[in-house]
């Protein structure tokens, strides 16, 4: 399911409960000025237009848009909100393509470089499981 949230200077903050794991998108801002804050229980990500960020199931969700440059001009956002597939391989590529557009902090892609090691590990680990099965058939 996918729900496109319209925030602008009259009504700055939107509210959503996120029953599943979900990106979130800032798809389209009214200038380069304008950002979105996603603040949940845990994390605080600022979201510029075409920035993403991905929060998991059942977590509260605040929307707030800002805008840098004070002045009396019109200002709004757009974000997207998707829910993750539950397959876990197409969940995977998500959570990554979804990864990818968030702006990383230095030295932040170390845990991606661990859980990436890690996944092709248990890759490894099935791939010689199925390996072994076969050469038993084949006997």
């Amino acid at each position: 399911m996918s729900e496109i949230i319209q925030i602008d200077q009259d009504h700055r903050e939107v509210v959503r409960g996120l029953v599943k794991d979900s990106s979130v998108i800032c798809s389209d801002t009214s200038a380069p000025d304008v950002f979105v804050h996603i603040i949940t229980k845990d994390d605080t990500a600022e979201l510029f237009k075409g920035d993403g960020t991905v929060v998991p199931k059942m977590t509260r969700t605040r929307f707030h848009v800002f805008r840098r440059n004070p002045g009396n001009d019109p200002f709004s956002a757009t974000v997207t909100v998707t829910d993750l597939p539950a397959a876990a391989v197409a969940r995977a590529d998500t959570l990554v393509a979804a990864f990818s557009l968030v702006k990383h902090k230095p030295g932040a892609l170390k845990a991606k470089k661990a859980a990436k090691k890690q996944a092709k590990k248990k890759v490894a680990k099935k791939a010689k499981k199925s390996a072994k099965k076969s050469a038993k058939k084949r006997g």
